[in-house]
Order: C-alpha cells, then sequence, then structure tokens
C-alpha cells in the first residue's frame, strides 16, 4: 500500500492480505450495495447476446429497479409487446408506445458457474 499524504488518501495494490484486513468482508453487503430499494427491485437473468453493445451478456444478472424515473442515458427494461418479452436499450433507444418496466442499476456477470 502507498500513502500519499499530502492528500490523505492511500492507493492499493495487489490482493489484499486478509489477515491484515480481519472484518473488512464484514462491511461489504453486496445486497445493500446493489439494491438500494429491495420493495421495487427485481432480479432477472439475460438470455441471449442481444444486449454486448450495453455491456450485458448471455446469463448475466440485471438488477432492475422499478421506482426509478429513467434518464436518456439509462439502460432500460420495457415489455416489447410483439415479441412478448423484455427488452433492454438505453432510454432514449426505447420505441414509442412501449411500456417502462424498470431502470438497469447493475448488472452481475459470474465469471464461474456454481455446478
Amino acid at each position: 500500500m502507498q500513502h500519499d499524504n499530502s492528500h490523505g488518501i492511500s492507493v492499493h495494490s495487489g490482493f489484499p492480505n486478509p489477515a491484515a484486513d480481519r472484518g473488512f468482508a464484514d462491511n461489504l453487503d453486496i445486497h445493500q450495495l446493489l439494491v438500494q430499494r429491495p420493495s421495487s427491485s427485481f432480479l432477472f437473468r439475460i438470455s441471449g447476446n442481444d444486449w454486448q453493445t450495453l455491456g450485458i451478456f448471455d446469463q448475466d444478472i440485471a438488477v432492475i429497479d422499478r421506482a426509478l424515473d429513467a434518464k436518456k442515458t439509462d439502460i432500460v427494461a420495457w415489455w416489447n409487446d410483439q415479441s412478448g418479452e423484455f427488452c433492454l436499450s438505453k432510454s432514449k433507444d426505447m420505441p414509442a408506445g412501449s411500456q417502462l418496466f424498470g431502470v438497469v442499476t447493475a448488472t452481475i456477470h459470474q465469471f464461474r458457474k456454481n455446478s
């Protein structure tokens, strides 16, 4: 770890020493980090590679919050009446007349699946 005393910040590189950071894992709650409003949030498993340009891949998990108002640059989930499926796109690219389901606030990409 390097210290920059002029600004009071620490820069960490490499993997942390588990013995030096006892209790660190207690401070990380993945649910608290990714789900701000549990009552309006949903997890969806993504199927297909149609959203790779958005950084979302097949089998990723999308965290979607229905309580948020979509901004133009947000990735949103919406209902496609023609296909009868949920779709993802930038809010500004959502087809007119489509029903907004919610705003994608995070995605989870698993490198190794549980077997």
